[in-house]
């Protein structure tokens, strides 16, 4: 018997079809996605003025110098000229060059540990106007560590690239590494100590050759970070709003900053000159900028939600804030204190350990039970580790190898390989250290010291064989601990 095919049945078929064939030629017709291509004449000049170059896929040129030659596309209203200009037209390899079509390329140089360029005052202004007249491409691939001159700004749109003032950019040490400014934070004592910030409100100076209880240092308040700056103890105070000078050789406090009431600031983390100090507040999401010969609050930064641990990384040019409600590591540059970027972690970033030498900063994510491992320059996650419950504290070998973990819930403390990324070994941590916080590599690299944020006790362990050498009776729990050198 021969199916009877309903109307509406068939109205139905016939617009699915149609739909479908729609959706087809939709798409075929779009273009497809594809980076910025170099016209077959921009490429051959560029590659003629900057001969052994290699044309990446956004069109930039790297050269073996290390320095880039960025493209340009005409921007929104442009006009062919007719004419190519380079600037200086002398040079054999220019500083910039505009061709007829209204595309351009750039140089940028290698200024220290910065991709830069500055433009001369001799530029003359129709090269100028021109110049401004194009912009970057949308998809190009912003460089490791470029920071232009806020006069190209039209030319940056809306690509993540740091800007700063002409004249500063103009200086001879621009680029360089701010430690170069000298070792602010090294301090020749005749001994060496560790100083352990208590949560319950006070500051215990043990003897870092002996373990032997030194001091106790109340506070009337609740300290949380703490660093050393200039041979003097800086220790945030979350319930005051306020951060306290400590000196540690005449064993008193010389004063404190004031900071905004309901601030509620966690973690702090100086430059390497020694000049800055910076200030999560948690309570308004910021990050304070204070000078430490003045204790002057120079700026605010606006981050996600609920900043708390920082570390600058060594060469001084970005700092790290942990971001515990939101999730996410924020990227600063210190040299415009901007937010270049941030990365999205695990749940409840807690601690941080950075390797200097590679340029990764380790991250346990408490609320996930994991440890991102971040390119702090690219801003991208490369590795995330399975952890147990809880992580909470990091911290490197001294020849980076190795990877200490401690995780709060299982009250455990592992050891993972930092090439392969797998666990070496795991013990169970005494009953007396319950809820394991900060870890801290002693100067030579052969003890561990773990702290508790439930008990009065601290553990001391062989970094080679995780064996617990000794116990330290604090007298209550501990928050944070900071090894430094003292008179």
């Amino acid at each position: 018997m021969r199916e009877t095919l309903h109307p509406v049945r068939l109205r139905s078929n016939w617009l699915a079809s149609v739909c479908v064939f729609l959706l087809i030629l939709g798409f075929c017709a779009q273009p497809p996605a594809s980076a910025t291509r170099l016209p077959q004449d921009v490429r051959q000049q560029a590659l003629a003025l900057w001969p052994g170059g290699s044309v990446r896929l956004d069109g930039s040129i790297a050269l073996a110098d290390g320095s880039m030659v960025l493209p340009l596309v005409p921007g929104s209203g442009a006009k062919k000229s007719g004419t190519t200009v380079r600037f200086p037209e002398s040079a054999e390899a220019p500083l910039l060059v505009l061709y007829e079509n209204g595309w351009g390329h750039i140089h940028c140089s290698r200024k220290g540990e910065v991709l830069t360029m500055v433009l001369p005052s001799s530029m003359p202004e129709g090269i100028s106007k021109r110049l401004l007249a194009t912009r970057f491409p949308s998809d190009l691939i912003v460089p490791e560590g470029i920071v232009l001159p806020k006069s190209l700004k039209p030319l940056v749109g809306d690509l993540n690239i740091t800007l700063m003032d002409d004249a500063a950019i103009a200086r001879p040490d621009f680029g360089q590494p701010r430690s170069a400014a000298g070792p602010a934070k090294a301090y020749t004592g005749a001994g060496t100590y560790a100083f352990i910030s208590v949560s319950k409100g006070s500051i215990t100076l043990f003897d870092g050759k002996t373990f032997s209880k030194l001091a106790e240092f109340p506070t009337e308040g609740t300290p949380c970070g703490m660093d050393f700056i200039n041979g003097k103890l800086y220790i945030t105070d979350q319930a005051k709003s306020r951060v306290l000078l400590l000196d540690p050789v005449s064993r008193k406090f010389l004063g404190q900053i004031d900071l905004v009431s309901g601030s509620t600031p966690k973690g702090i983390a100086a430059m390497p000159d020694g000049k800055w100090i910076y200030i999560s507040e948690s309570g308004p999401s910021n990050v304070a900028v204070i000078e430490t010969a003045t204790g002057k609050l120079l700026l605010k930064t606006r981050v996600s939600t609920g900043p708390g641990r920082m570390a600058v990384t060594a060469d001084g040019i970005y700092l790290l804030v942990l971001n515990v409600t939101s999730g996410e590591l924020s990227v600063l540059s210190t040299y415009n204190q901007k937010l270049v970027g941030s990365v999205r972690t695990g749940a409840i970033p807690t601690g941080l350990a950075i390797n200097a030498g590679e340029k990764i900063v380790y991250i346990s994510n408490r609320g996930s039970d994991t440890v991102s491992v971040v390119d702090i320059a690219k801003r991208t996650v490369l590795q995330t580790i399975k952890t147990g419950a809880g992580p909470t504290g990091l911290a490197l070998s001294k020849d980076g190898s190795k990877l200490f973990v401690a995780c709060g819930r299982d009250n455990t403390l592992s050891v993972f390989d930092t090439r392969t990324f797998a666990k070496n070994k795991e013990i169970k941590l005494p009953l007396d250290i319950d809820f394991p916080g900060t870890l801290c590599v002693t100067p030579d690299g052969k003890l561990l010291i773990v702290t508790s944020q439930q008990t009065d006790t601290v553990g001391l362990y062989d970094t080679d064989t995780l064996e617990l050498k000794q116990q330290l009776r604090i007298g209550h729990p501990t928050h944070d601990v900071l090894w430094i050198p003292a008179g």
